[in-house]
């Protein structure tokens, strides 16, 4: 299969909620979803092409098959922040109330890589997007690309060496279960289109259908944990 490789220097804290998670208790993932990953590549897409080009795009990205190489360490914080949410109360006469919610923020170190694999042509059209994406997760995870994406090619449908495929772990050719760290990820779902994506209509995502969930297994191992931290290391 051919891939294109694109390597990222993470430069601010990631953080990207739980799929399960609440707003008041924000548990972070240590890596991009998929659905991230993707919905990032359309979003750079239609800013550098137009919003005419958005359905091709989308077709374009929804075909692609994604591999992750995370970063040789993170370190995981959590705190307690103040927020607002929207008041559900009408007599108290205001629109927010100040609440207490739990955060987790993500120091990534090393280098975060994306591969990318499917038809030479669909790869071609992809690789310029890769440079204008600047985060993955909540707004502010900011990461620069560090050079030019690099095309490789594997046997059958195998990912490029040290690379974890975002399928599900017992759909990623592996014998057994593996070591490491369990994750559950999201992806675009078979079922989605681009008008379900796209925020300026009225069709919402369907949990289940346009966005699905399944167990990624990333190669971490827990080193070192106390109270609000947690340090976790790529054995690579």
């Amino acid at each position: 299969m051919h891939w294109v490789i694109a390597r990222f220097q993470p430069v601010g804290l990631f953080s990207l909620r739980h799929g399960e998670a609440t707003s008041t208790g924000g548990k972070s993932l240590l890596v991009p979803t998929p659905f991230a990953i993707r919905t990032a590549l359309l979003d750079a897409a239609i800013r550098v092409r137009g919003v005419a080009w958005g359905p091709r795009a989308f077709e374009t990205i929804k075909a692609l098959r994604l591999a992750l190489r995370p970063p040789r360490r993170a370190a995981v914080t959590g705190l307690f922040t103040k927020v607002l949410k929207p008041e559900r109360e009408e007599t108290r006469g205001r629109a927010m109330q100040q609440t207490i919610a739990f955060r987790e923020y993500v120091h990534l170190e090393g280098t975060l890589a994306l591969a990318l694999g499917g038809e030479p042509t669909s790869l071609e059209e992809v690789a310029p997007l890769l440079a204008h994406i600047t985060y993955l997760g909540k707004r502010g995870s900011f990461l620069q690309l560090l050079e030019p994406p690099e095309p490789v090619e594997t046997q059958g449908d195998r990912p490029p060496e040290g690379f974890v495929p975002l399928v599900p772990w017992d759909q990623a050719g592996a014998a057994a279960f593996p070591l490491g760290h369990l994750q559950r990820l999201d992806d675009w779902g078979p079922d989605l289109t681009f008008d379900r994506v796209n925020v300026y209509t009225s069709e919402g995502i369907r949990p289940g259908r346009d966005r699905v969930r399944f167990d990624v297994v990333l190669p971490y191992r827990l080193v070192r944990a106390g109270r609000g931290f947690a340090v976790y290391v790529s054995p690579d």
